[in-house]
C-alpha cells in the first residue's frame, strides 16, 4: 500500500499475523503530509513465500532494506507494530543513518507471548477463533471472514511449520542491547489491554530507550494501528514533526 507524496516518509510494518491493510486508516489520514508506504512482508500465505529463505529475523531486516532502496524512499520514519516493531528496531541496528525515528507498537523484542502457545495450531475454527480473541479486545474485528482466513492457512501443513519457525525466531531474539544504543526519536504505543506483550514490556521499552515517549490506548489490545487507527493516526501525526524537523531546514 502507498500513499501521498513528498520527501518524508513513514513506512509500516505489519506483525506476524498482520497486513498492510491494518495500516489503513492511519495512512489515510497521514498521506496529505507525507508519503506513507506499507509492504507486505514475505511471510504470508502465498505461495513460494517459503522459497525465499526466510529463516530469521535479520532476513526480514534486510528484505525491508532492500526495498526501501528500491522504492527510493527518503528521509523515513519506522512504525512497526508486534513482529514489525523487532524488524524496525534491527534495521535501525543494523543502519543507524537510515531512519530518522520509530514508532513501536506492541513491539515483540524484550518479550512477547506467543499467540498460539508455541505449539502446532489445532485445524478447528474454534481454535483460530480463541487465538485471534486473544490477540484483539474489540472482538467485534473477529469475524467469521476472518476466522475462515485463517482456518484456510493453517490446513497448509508447510505454512504452519513456517509460522511456527517465524514465531520461535521472534521470541528468541531480544534486542537490549539495540535498545540501549539506539539515538533518535522513537515513540512507544501501546494497548491497555495488551495480553501478547503486556503493558509491563511497554515500560521496559521505555527505560531502555533514552528519551522515548510511551503512550497508552484504553479499550485496545496488542493491534493499536487496527483496533484504534483514530487514536494512533492522531498520536503519530503529533510525533512526526519532531522526526523530520531538520528536513524542513
Amino acid at each position: 500500500v502507498d500513499m501521498g507524496s513528498g520527501e518524508n516518509c513513514v513506512l509500516f510494518l505489519h506483525g506476524l499475523f498482520g497486513t498492510p491493510e491494518h495500516w489503513r486508516c492511519v495512512m489515510e489520514r497521514l498521506s496529505e503530509d507525507y508519503r506513507v508506504v506499507a509492504p507486505q512482508l514475505p511471510i504470508d500465505p502465498m505461495p513460494g513465500r517459503r522459497e525465499s529463505g526466510i529463516n530469521e529475523i535479520r532476513d526480514l531486516s534486510e528484505y525491508v532494506a532492500e526495498l526501501i532502496e528500491h522504492l527510493g524512499l527518503g528521509p523515513l520514519v519506522l512504525c512497526g507494530n508486534s513482529l514489525g516493531g523487532l524488524i524496525s528496531i534491527d534495521l535501525c541496528a543494523q543502519h543507524p543513518n537510515l531512519a530518522k525515528g520509530l514508532i513501536l507498537a506492541g513491539s515483540a523484542g524484550l518479550f512477547e507471548r506467543s499467540p498460539i502457545g508455541g505449539s502446532r495450531p489445532r485445524p478447528s475454527r474454534k481454535f483460530i477463533r480463541d487465538t485471534v480473541s486473544g490477540i484483539v479486545h474489540r472482538q467485534e474485528l473477529v469475524t467469521d471472514e476472518l476466522v475462515d482466513d485463517w482456518y484456510t492457512s493453517v490446513m497448509d501443513r508447510d505454512y504452519v511449520r513456517f509460522i511456527l519457525r517465524m514465531s520461535r525466531a521472534t521470541r528468541d531474539r531480544t534486542v537490549e542491547k539495540e535498545l540501549e544504543n539506539l539515538d533518535l526519536p522513537t515513540m512507544i504505543v501501546w494497548g491497555s489491554e495488551d495480553q501478547i506483550t503486556p503493558v509491563s514490556t511497554a515500560y521496559d521499552f521505555r527505560e531502555r530507550i533514552r528519551g522515548s515517549r510511551l503512550e497508552f490506548i484504553d479499550e485496545c489490545g496488542h493491534a493499536p494501528n487496527w483496533e484504534c487507527p483514530e487514536q494512533f493516526a492522531e498520536l503519530t501525526a503529533g510525533f512526526l514533526p519532531e522526526c523530520f524537523a531538520d528536513s524542513k531546514k
